[in-house]
């Protein structure tokens, strides 16, 4: 009984993850310029800090990577690059294992990654959201330290276009 019930579980959640992926065609839909804000959790006050952001995003060196180069028109020197890149079989985000693809209402889909690390020197479980489609970009990062039992959101860049 113990083996049957093994196994069921084993093919659902083969069917779930198998419907888990993101394609490059999906990410190369982000090219351009977007305008947003990003908010992020300080730590040393414990509250929620916003400022403008931009992002430009551009090709990296093949079609499962984008480039993204922030801007920040309020602090110029905080100007930073980075890069998503995608699995080839699209089942990871910048090498971190997709646990979850939802179709959301408004045509966006929402992709999830989860992957033990540490955020503010303290081990945590680490969850990455990102929200694509044609009007809107998202990327969250929320943490689960293993002394709390609820999310925190650390940071989130949030942008649109026309």
């Amino acid at each position: 009984m113990k083996t049957k019930l093994f196994y069921v579980l084993l093919l659902i959640s083969l069917h779930g993850t198998a419907q888990s992926k993101i394609s490059s065609d999906e990410l190369n839909s982000l090219m351009g310029e977007w305008k947003g804000s990003l908010t992020y959790m300080d730590y040393s006050t414990n509250e929620p800090f916003s400022m403008p952001a931009n992002v430009t995003v551009k090709p990296g060196k093949n079609d499962n990577q984008i480039l993204l180069f922030y801007e920040y028109p309020n602090e110029p020197q905080a100007n930073s690059k980075g890069k998503v890149t995608v699995s080839k079989e699209g089942s990871a985000i910048n090498g971190n294992p997709l646990v979850s693809r939802e179709n959301l209402e408004n045509g966006s889909t929402q992709f999830t990654t989860e992957t033990t690390g540490k955020d503010n020197n303290e081990k945590a479980l680490i969850r990455n959201v990102y929200i694509v489609g044609e009007k809107r970009f998202i990327i969250r990062k929320e943490v689960k330290f293993n002394t709390l039992d609820e999310w925190l959101q650390r940071n989130e860049f949030n942008f649109e276009r026309d």
